[in-house]
Formats: structure tokens, C-alpha cells, sequence
């Protein structure tokens, strides 16, 4: 259970405190559990089963992006337990699954009552922030290749 990096930065005492305040959910099959363009204040864990992330494109169709599936060590929606924004991807099960859901709010109580054990999974989720930001970055600069390359060969 604790080998989602989350809990990287954790002890097993700590990690113990931390997974309280999640909730257990079993989700059926073709369940929505985020919506892009939704706003959202809650993260999950996949415990068992299959989620699909699909990108919403410009004529309106949703395309999968990737295909998560339990073991995969995956958080997803966390950018959302930082701010409310928009979510900025569809996420569906696949198959019968197990999730564990934390709000917002549950966890920054749970860090101002933790302090300690909060300054570890904030700075975990900065480097992970960090490193989705330096992803985009780079699949923007091949994405601006590619498009020059397509303009300049026209």
C-alpha cells in the first residue's frame, strides 16, 4: 500500500497517519471518476482494476491518451488538492476498480495537524509538479519541431 510515491518521503508510522484519511471506494466499470473542464478538489489512489485518461480534442471527441492499471504506483487529480482548477483530463474505469480518494480539504487539515509530515508531502507533490511541468515543456518544444517541419516543408 505505501509504495505510491506519496508516501516515498515517509516513514511507516507516518505513512500509517497519512492513508487514514483517505476513503476506500469500489467503482463499476465506465465510471467518470474525473471530467476535463470540470473543476475538482479531490486526488486518487488506484488501488485494483484499470482507469483510462482521455483528452477531450477540438471537434469535441474524447481520445485516450494512456492506460493505467493498478500496481502502476499512480496519483491522479493531484494538481486539484493544490488549487480547484479545471481538471485537465478525463479519467474512466475500465473495469471494476478500487479506488482511494482524499479531498482538499482532508489533507490540509490533516497537514496543519501534521506539520512535519505535511512539509514532506508538499515537497514531494513540488517535485512532482515540477516534473510534469519539464514533460510539457519538452513535448511542447517536439510539438513546435514538428510543426516547423511541417510549415517549412509545404
Amino acid at each position: 500500500m505505501y509504495n505510491y510515491p506519496l508516501f516515498k518521503e515517509l516513514n511507516k508510522e507516518e505513512s500509517q497517519k497519512l492513508i487514514k484519511i483517505f476513503k476506500r471506494k469500489k467503482v463499476p466499470a465506465n465510471t467518470v471518476l474525473i471530467k476535463e473542464g470540470e473543476t475538482g478538489n479531490s486526488a486518487f489512489l488506484l488501488i485494483e482494476g484499470k482507469v483510462s485518461v482521455s483528452k477531450e480534442s477540438i471537434y469535441n471527441e474524447d481520445y485516450i491518451v494512456t492506460i493505467i492499471e493498478a500496481g502502476g504506483n499512480e496519483f491522479f487529480g493531484e494538481i486539484n488538492l493544490i488549487d480547484e482548477g479545471k481538471r485537465t483530463s478525463t479519467i474512466k474505469t475500465i473495469e471494476d476498480s478500487v479506488i482511494l480518494e482524499v479531498t482538499k480539504n482532508d489533507l490540509k487539515n490533516f497537514m496543519d495537524q501534521n506539520p512535519e509530515i505535511g512539509y514532506k508531502i508538499m515537497w514531494h507533490m513540488a517535485k512532482d509538479c515540477a516534473n510534469h511541468l519539464r514533460k510539457a515543456d519538452n513535448d511542447m518544444i517536439t510539438l513546435f519541431n514538428a510543426l516547423v517541419e511541417v510549415v517549412e516543408n509545404d
